[in-house]
């Protein structure tokens, strides 16, 4: 099997222009062990995608404190011989989603609170003029997004989600689950997105 190496600036990377991508990392992996009588065993394949991106810029009356967002899956991996002896991969969803809420979040955002606590962030290493934060931090569940790239909805907890425009960058025959999720807000800035998602395939 040949190495393979393309290196080019990231301007040129095609897959993913014009949809406000930052940045994207895919990672691919086999288990495969070796037995004491040098029989190679092949375990399943696994990637993880992570993508940042631009989200859809504040609402006016979020323009004067930082928010954040996000929510969290969790899925139990569980294994299986096909036909062929390839190992097929399931994930099982292990309940709800875990989301949270800090500040004002965008109208494309909405969850289910569950609990209300008080968070600050307060530092005078730079000088005792320097901005303190206080808000509520709330606990929920459920989940949705309606923004670009990639709206999300209280489905992905429990079913793989498609993605039309990540098909191109996937191994063939890949099943994608979301992992997190985040929208966080700095203001005068763009809201910035973050994605992460795992996913199995068969070689």
């Amino acid at each position: 099997m040949a190495d393979q190496c393309v290196c080019n600036i990231v301007a040129n990377f095609p897959y993913l222009s014009g949809l406000g991508i930052v940045s994207a990392n895919l990672r691919t992996n086999r288990e495969i062990v070796v037995n004491s009588d040098g029989l190679v065993l092949y375990g399943p394949s696994f990637g993880d995608l992570s993508i940042t991106a631009y989200g859809d810029f504040a609402d006016t009356k979020l323009l004067t404190c930082p928010a954040k967002a996000g929510a969290s899956y969790t899925w139990d991996r569980r294994y299986e011989c096909d036909t062929t002896s390839n190992i097929i991969v399931y994930f099982i969803p292990r309940g709800r989603i875990r989301s949270y809420k800090e500040g004002e979040v965008n109208h494309n955002i909405s969850l289910t609170p569950a609990s209300s606590h008080v968070s600050f962030s307060a530092s005078a290493s730079s000088g005792p003029t320097a901005v303190f934060l206080k808000q509520d931090h709330i606990d929920a569940y459920d989940f949705t997004y309606s923004g670009d790239p990639i709206p999300l909805v209280p489905g992905n907890a429990y079913n793989a989600i498609e993605v039309d425009f990540l098909n191109s960058l996937l191994p063939t025959g890949s099943s994608l689950y979301l992992q997190n999720f985040s929208w966080d807000y700095t203001p005068p800035q763009i809201p910035m997105l973050s994605y992460s998602f795992l996913f199995s395939y068969v070689e």
